[in-house]
């Protein structure tokens, strides 16, 4: 018998169509960088084990991380050259998802980046060609990232090679057992998308112009695809409904009023119409582009369910199945946009590498051990646009299984974890699970550590239901807890322990500012946990990621909010997701915070803060002074002979979330 919580979730579980192919449920894993299975003409293994876990737990529908026709360095090789790729490795991948699962999987095919390329070392480089990866619908086109940077214009002849490349590698795809393709993508800025917007795209021939004109190389792909592989082939378009940008670079936070620059809601009407007459049979879709990217990329300041709105709008102008993307993690939203037909099927990419089971755990009506994404980008995107392979913060598991998977232990080691903030959670938690006899210790009087300050504004919502998820596994696994417990050398002993896990956090640092030690003076901690009331003038001292947090949470109250940063900039984090300081710093002008960089404070008054930049002394009203100038490292020294000990998280040195639980479980693995 179902469940009374299953049943709730039954909409999710219906099966849907794409054109006449049949998915099993509505909940897909959709694209994101770095799960690709074909990279530079290459197979790339390294998804495998992820795309079948997410399977294995109910995925209906897979849609990769996009294979690009050709190298975005503009290196000799097309995709439709890989053949050998699709006929082989892929091929085998695909029998054996197919064979052991009910999952589809269509394969994303990317046409290039346009001005969205990212401007790094190898535009510098004499060995690469970059003249033909610098491209887009017309000459001089910024480039994103580096706007001095102008891109060239495609010619004819590069559009009708790109046209063909997508179309052979589709049917590629198809042989390769591939249930459809999906195009990549009229969305975000990338290629196609700039194409499409007549601002990017001031072309006179026939790919220039009208709306019909700049949807054409799109329209001739789709038609192509379907002459070559036939019309029960699907074909899907990765799609932002609108591009939520005012201009080159300039982003549109929520709720802001502005003038679309983009495609607006109005002319999406029309794009999707064409669309869906070329013969597209879904519009995966989600909003914005690389000038704001975070719609596309939503970090946690964005609300839940932030592109579903202008994806329900666009669901009634087509008869295509619409799916969306973009903070649709949680059970209860996702069930919501669904079950009243605001869209047909919820597209999830970050809450499968923090949670594998996720469909599983909805299925069974177990939302409460859904270990949720905190939208913080640490272990994902912010790990791509460096170069790095992507994982999740909170799971390192995902995308390296071999390397964190746990196994269970001969040798029962009596293990104590000291320290309960979310590291020292996720050590006592593995420790359990690999079969050691572990005891989680804490001097305070509650689990979180600097966490549970970091979760307490309102737009942390996600913070919040990580904590609850701790404390719920450490329940369910019946490790002991002891609060207000300092772990020291005679406890350990007593105790006789094989192991310390010393995860005891960091300490606050002290700058000796005149005036510091005042009752209107506090910590930035504090001031989150304590709930302390301020006054109207607040001066926040310290720019980093907890300062400009807490000037947000406090403008957002009305506050008239001055940030004061002794760095030539704010936000000089070490690993700090750009997407997420974008957008930050967006939130900071937009609700008026007055910032100010490379400047000394030099004395807190009773009703003022008087600071020092370029050489000039100024003086700002201050009711109440906030002091967020980071922390040190505060480990514990273990001197008990034969004691096997291990620093992680910020207790070794301050870092984000992803040093705590990864270093958590690099040393469990390790005992």
């Amino acid at each position: 018998m179902k469940s009374n919580t299953e049943n709730k979730y039954a909409a999710l579980f219906e099966p849907m169509n794409i054109g006449k192919l049949q998915v099993a449920n509505r909940v897909i894993l959709c694209a994101m960088g770095g799960t690709a299975p074909i990279v530079d003409n290459l197979y790339n293994k390294n998804p495998e084990q992820f795309y079948m876990n997410c399977a294995r737990h109910g995925a209906g529908l897979i849609i990769p991380g996009l294979s690009i026709l050709t190298d975005k360095w503009g290196r000799p090789g097309w995709l439709d050259e890989a053949g050998d790729v699709f006929r082989g490795p892929l091929k085998e991948f695909m029998c054996q998802l197919h064979e052991e699962t009910e999952t589809k999987f269509i394969l994303q095919l990317g046409a290039g980046m346009g001005r969205g390329l990212r401007a790094n070392f190898g535009l510098t480089l004499p060995y690469f060609n970059y003249s033909n990866a610098m491209v887009a619908p017309s000459d001089g086109m910024p480039n994103v990232f580096a706007p001095e940077l102008k891109h060239r214009a495609l010619t004819k002849d590069e559009i009708h090679k790109l046209v063909e490349v997508m179309i052979n590698s589709a049917e590629l795809a198809k042989e390769a057992g591939c249930d459809g393709v999906e195009i990549h993508a009229i969305h975000e800025g990338y290629l196609l998308d700039q194409f499409s917007i007549s601002n990017y795209n001031h072309r006179t021939d026939e790919y220039g112009g009208s709306l019909e004109n700049r949807l054409r190389i799109s329209t001739e792909m789709i038609s192509g695809i379907k002459k070559r592989c036939g019309k029960d082939f699907p074909v899907l378009m990765r799609y932002s409904v609108a591009s939520k940008t005012a201009g080159f670079n300039k982003s549109v936070l929520p709720g802001e009023d502005y003038v679309e620059w983009g495609r607006s809601l109005e002319e999406s009407i029309s794009v999707v119409r064409m669309l869906e007459e070329a013969g597209l049979d879904a519009l995966d879709c989600d909003n914005g582009t690389y000038d704001s990217w975070h719609w596309a990329h939503p970090p946690t300041y964005m609300p839940q369910g932030c592109n579903l709105p202008e994806a329900a709008y666009i669901k009634n102008f087509t008869k295509m199945p619409v799916f969306v993307s973009g903070k649709m993690g949680d059970p209860d939203v996702a069930l919501e946009a669904v079950a009243t037909g605001k869209i047909d099927a919820v597209a999830l990419a970050r809450p499968f590498l923090a949670d594998n089971e996720w469909v599983s755990k909805v299925r069974e009506g177990r939302v409460d051990d859904i270990r949720p994404c905190i939208g913080c980008h640490n272990g994902c995107f912010g790990r791509l646009t460096r170069g790095l392979n992507v994982s999740c913060a909170l799971n390192p598991s995902s995308l390296q299984e071999d390397k964190y998977r746990l196994k269970e232990t001969e040798a029962k080691k009596k293990v104590i974890v000291a320290g309960g903030g979310v590291g020292g959670m996720e050590a006592a938690r593995l420790c359990k699970l690999r079969g050691f006899d572990v005891a989680l210790y804490e001097a305070g009087d509650r689990l979180g550590g600097a966490f549970r300050a970091a979760a307490t504004p309102d737009f942390k919502d996600d913070d919040k239901k990580l904590l609850a998820w701790y404390d719920k596994q450490l329940a369910d696994l019946d490790i002991p807890v002891h609060l207000n417990t300092v772990v020291d050398n005679e406890l350990i002993e007593k105790v006789k322990a094989d192991a310390v896990i010393i995860a005891t956090g960091g300490a606050k640092k002290r700058i000796p500012i005149p005036g510091c030690d005042q009752p209107h003076v506090c910590d930035a901690k504090e001031y989150l946990l304590e709930d302390r009331q301020v006054g109207g003038n607040v001066t926040v001292i310290g720019g980093g990621l907890t300062g400009c947090e807490v000037a947000y949470t406090l403008a957002k109250q009305g506050k008239n909010v001055s940030l004061i940063e002794l760095m030539p900039d704010i936000l000089q984090v070490a690993d700090l997701c750009k997407v997420n300081s974008d957008m930050l710093r967006d939130l900071l002008r937009f609700h008026n915070v007055q910032v100010y960089t490379g400047a000394a404070t030099k004395e807190i008054g009773g009703d003022y803060v008087k600071f020092e930049k370029d050489g000039e002394t100024s003086v700002i009203a201050a009711d109440n002074v906030i002091m967020a100038i980071g922390y040190d490292p505060r480990p514990i020294e273990v001197t008990v002979p034969g004691v096997k000990t291990y620093v992680i998280g910020d207790a070794d040195h301050i870092a984000n979330l992803l040093n705590s639980v990864w270093g958590a479980a690099e040393a469990v693995n390790d005992l």
